[in-house]
């Protein structure tokens, strides 16, 4: 017997599944092929690509819908940044929830021109909110580039702690190089206290 072989996906959690916003921004949970097409720009990013930890220098359409995962509403979450006042998404947040309550953080803006202006603390605040409430998570993590100094300050500046940081510990396809990288925790309690967020019930 091979374990895993015909095992149901979890059924979307109504609550986590909820909509989400912020004053700017609607944050949209995305289907399968809502999250290929919000994160389509992407691909052919190298600096994207290079931030993300990404094993290739690009990727064609199929090998990135091959990528991007099934997300169900359970385990795997593809928020779309919506811009509230113009329209548009300017960029996406990717959640994964395992078993034990660990959830995976990453967040991409690709309309530079929003770059510098609050996106990240502003979407992940919302994100931190609501997943905090759930039952199901227990911690949030993030893995970030040690030379990704835009997102080292803002997991310093929403109180996460630093709790490891790897010596080259990826080789980079963009760039050819081996790259340190940090890693960053928030308990989803110590969120909810910080917050002054209820507990779930």
């Amino acid at each position: 017997m091979v374990l895993g072989i015909g095992k149901k996906r979890p059924p979307p959690d109504p609550y986590l599944i909820k909509p989400i916003k912020t004053e700017r921004f609607h944050l949209v949970n995305c289907n399968r092929s809502e999250a290929i097409k919000v994160t389509l720009p992407w691909r052919v990013d190298p600096e994207v690509l290079h931030n993300l930890m990404m094993g290739k220098p690009s990727y064609s359409k199929y090998a990135w819908a091959r990528n991007v995962g099934k997300p169900d509403g359970a385990t795997l979450f593809y928020h779309g940044i919506v811009d509230r006042h113009a329209g548009g998404t300017i960029g996406t947040h990717r959640l994964n929830l395992d078993r034990s309550g660990n959830a995976s953080m990453a967040i991409v803006v690709h309309a530079r021109h929003f770059w510098g202006k609050d996106v990240f603390d502003e979407v992940r605040t919302a994100i931190l909110d609501h997943f905090s409430r759930s039952e199901k998570v227990n911690r949030f993590y993030g893995r970030v580039l040690s030379r990704n100094f835009s997102s080292i300050y803002n997991y310093t500046k929403l109180g996460f702690r630093l709790i490891g940081h790897d010596r080259q510990a990826w080789l980079s396809p963009i760039t050819d190089e081996y790259c340190d990288t940090m890693h960053y925790e928030m308990l989803a309690k110590d969120w909810r206290d910080k917050r002054g967020l209820e507990a779930p019930t």
